[in-house]
């Protein structure tokens, strides 16, 4: 009886070959970071044209980074996957291991390997299970070169079958940075050019792009659309801000997959169109996709463009965390939200391990946004918001439905951040609506923070802070505003020119540093532009001015009358009196507005308002790989050869004192077997041995006992001898084998070659 053939290795989780050596060339040179892709001994070299790295004697590499490390959490609490292994394909001298790290602990190794073989092979390490790996485990490989080595692939695989047909839907949507966006496309589609894997799972993924620029026509012809090569869609239409737009375009969306549910995606995942993301990452979030079986919200760790090893946010919470004296976590809020790791520096490998524990956490950004489509059905559309706390609000509407928010440290991405008087206005505005929804806070805590608000700018007479509060309580106050409704956008476009009156000023870097540093000398107040915070002895500084460190900008403030400061006051106080005596109705009001405006219904107006300036620019089709050539779904991964540039090159050439070390080391084992095939043949262990590839399990097992134990040898013995083998300089470099008096020619074919042996000086 045959046995059953096992469930072949699927990779969901690609941790190596030539797309991570071809980013290195794109990321890299754009985002600097070396330590976020590979770590490895000095001088060794990530050519971006290499098709695999080259380890001398002595080199190491390991994949204990950000970007590169495994963090378990997510795959054992919101996957599929139980098994784990990591197959290795390389060929050389080298000694790999499995490591474990986690919060606190040093890391221990949980699998070592030593190889030695010249030819190209798949070699596996099996973990076990993922539910029984310790909590918060980090795992990572590190490969040490011995007498040198060639790594091609590393994988972590598992024997869980992916969902089959998966298809993901990503949304971008943009207004006057239709260039930043396309060259974030061209990027991911460079990332699949050399990996038939990516290349599949670009095939599987809908771009949809919703670009409201005025010159947008121009912007996308048939040669640009083309060469990406992605099943991409491209619209245009008016321009109802970021957060709209969001929703603009997934009503687009699910129009089209009501119109065509076959084609209809089972996954979606919004970005921005300024941020950096590899393909790498995109390709993981496909395969968590595939291996989902918590619904959930999906984000992830979000790094500066500006400080590529500074963690901007992690996902966060709405307003500080609060527990109670009893230890309960309580639903008031602040008006603004806690960002998690915000500031977290990874020049190291020091916090690493703080993204161990899987992170939940009660919103993430829109910049990456990933949810299953039914889901979104579920919990609707954004809210008509133009800017600033779209996601916010939409993450704490899928939590009070149930559906938990987590981010992925097995991915990351990089995005500037960006503040201005205009997004200060939409963030404070849209923070007030949140609260009156999500937060039991009531008009004594709301006007306490309006108040802070008013001391804070008037002791410094900063009159256009305190314009901005004022703005913002005028716009509650107006039941007649077109906030929230299908007409949101107009209040936005005559709103926000009036933010930007307060116009700060570029300053040079150097030039903002020496006013730093000597401002207390010059007599010069510095306070950031927004939560200056109380100053009683403004008035004895010589000037004050206001900084946008994230802008990298100034404004000096004006003399101010007493009579413009006070009457600007009793403007702010009465708006702030009618706000504490119409809360309850207020309150109601916005309620009832905002949930309105998450409705498919509500978007649905908004698309027939806007039917006529939405049009379809551009429809392409991917190029999918040739069948057969990609790595991921149901294919196993094979242990035989893969074709690739350098694969049949020599090895890096040994270093002679690692190698007489090693020679050493092995001297009377050798012995022994020599003696021993001098004595008779030898019947050689199935080429291997325990750890042959699991790949490669099921056929290495059929084949006959008799082909299987000679394989190696006749595969040796048929290649001819280098035509620089020197016979004399062969013995006189192995003296083990000039020991046992077999032919030098003989030996190398049958032996030698496989073990990596040296033949001349």
């Amino acid at each position: 009886m045959t046995p059953p053939s096992p469930t072949p290795l699927q990779p969901w989780h690609r941790q190596a070959g030539t797309d991570w050596f071809r980013l290195q060339g794109i990321d890299r040179s754009m985002l600097g970071a070396q330590q976020l892709y590979l770590a490895g001994s000095e001088g060794l070299m990530l050519a971006a044209s290499q098709a695999a790295l080259e380890l001398r004697a002595d080199d190491w590499l390991g994949s204990g980074t950000l970007r590169n490390s495994l963090y378990v959490e997510p795959w054992a609490q919101l996957s599929t996957a139980r098994e784990l292994a990591l197959v290795l394909d390389a060929q050389g001298s080298f000694r790999v291991r499995v490591m474990r790290a986690s919060r606190g602990q040093t890391p221990v190794v949980l699998r070592e390997l030593h190889v030695d073989s010249a030819a190209r092979s798949c070699h596996a390490l099996p973990l076990g299970s993922l539910s029984a790996l310790p909590e918060n485990s980090r795992l990572f490989w590190h490969v040490d070169a011995i007498d040198g080595a060639r790594i091609h692939q590393a994988a972590w695989c598992t024997r869980a079958r992916p969902r089959e047909r998966l298809r993901l839907a990503v949304l971008l949507r943009t207004w006057g940075r239709t260039h930043e966006l396309q060259a974030q496309l061209e990027r991911l589609a460079q990332g699949a050019q050399e990996e038939p894997f990516h290349a599949e799972l670009l095939g599987r993924m809908q771009f949809w792009v919703l670009d409201t620029s005025a010159d947008a026509d121009g912007l996308w012809p048939a040669a640009i659309t083309a060469a990406l090569g992605l099943n991409l869609r491209v619209l245009t239409g008016p321009n109802l801000g970021g957060g709209g737009n969001a929703s603009h375009l997934i009503h687009q969306l699910l129009q089209h997959c009501d119109a065509s549910p076959k084609e209809a995606p089972q996954e979606v995942l919004i970005l921005d169109d300024d941020l950096v993301l590899s393909m790498e990452s995109l390709a993981r979030h496909f395969m968590a996709c595939a291996y989902r079986a918590v619904d959930h919200v999906a984000s992830l760790p979000v790094l500066m463009k500006s400080k590529p090893t500074q963690v901007w946010e992690d996902g966060g919470f709405w307003g500080r965390l609060n527990f109670q004296a009893r230890g309960d976590f309580g639903r008031k809020r602040n008006l603004f939200p806690h960002l998690l790791k915000h500031g977290l520096s990874l020049e190291n490998f020091a916090h690493l391990d703080e993204f161990g524990p899987l992170n939940h956490c009660e919103y993430t950004t829109f910049i990456f946004f990933a949810l299953p489509l039914a889901t979104l059905r579920k919990i609707g559309l954004p809210a008509a918001f133009f800017l600033r706390g779209d996601d916010i609000e939409y993450s704490l509407r899928a939590q009070a439905a149930g559906v938990p928010v987590i981010t992925n440290p097995n991915l990351a991405a990089w995005h500037e951040p960006g503040h201005s008087y205009g997004q200060e206005y939409m963030a404070i505005l849209h923070a007030v609506l949140i609260n009156l929804t999500h937060s039991d806070g009531g008009a004594a805590e709301l006007s306490r923070w309006f108040e802070q608000r008013m001391v804070e700018h008037g002791s410094i007479d900063d009159l256009a802070g305190m314009q901005l509060y004022l703005r913002v309580l005028e716009t509650l106050l107006d039941r007649d505003s077109p906030v929230l409704t299908q007409q949101f956008e107009q209040h936005y476009l005559q709103a926000l020119p009036a933010c930007q009156a307060a116009r700060m000023n570029p300053l040079p870097e150097a030039d903002r540093q020496r006013l730093e540093r000597d401002a207390g000398d010059n007599g010069v107040l510095l306070r950031p532009f927004v939560y200056p915070g109380y100053q009683p002895d403004a008035g004895r500084h010589r000037a004050v001015v206001l900084v946008n460190g994230g802008a990298g900008s100034y404004r000096e403030l004006p003399p101010v009358a007493p009579a413009d400061r006070l009457a600007l006051m009793t403007r702010y106080l009465a708006a702030l009196s009618r706000w504490v005596q119409d809360f309850d109705a207020l309150r109601a009001f916005w309620q009832q507005r905002l949930a309105a405006s998450g409705q498919p219904g509500f978007w649905r107006e908004v698309a027939q308002q806007h039917a006529a300036a939405t049009r379809l620019l551009a429809e392409t089709s991917a190029h999918l790989p040739t069948p057969g050539t990609a790595r991921c779904g149901n294919l196993p991964l094979e242990a035989s050869p893969v074709v690739g540039r350098g694969s049949e090159a020599a090895l890096p050439q040994a270093v002679p004192v690692r190698e007489l070390r090693q020679r050493i080391e092995r001297e009377l084992a050798n012995l022994t077997r020599l003696r021993r095939l001098a004595a008779g043949p030898e019947t050689d262990a199935p080429a291997g041995g325990s750890l042959r590839s699991l790949a490669g399990w099921w056929r290495e097992l059929r084949r006959p006992a008799a082909s299987r134990g000679n394989r190696r040898r006749s595969a040796s013995a048929e290649l001819p001898l280098p035509s620089d083998f020197d016979p004399a300089q062969y013995l006189a470099l192995n003296a083990d084998v000039a020991r046992t008096g077999m032919d030098a020619a003989q030996h190398y074919a049958r032996f030698g070659r496989g073990e990596g042996r040296r033949y001349r000086l």
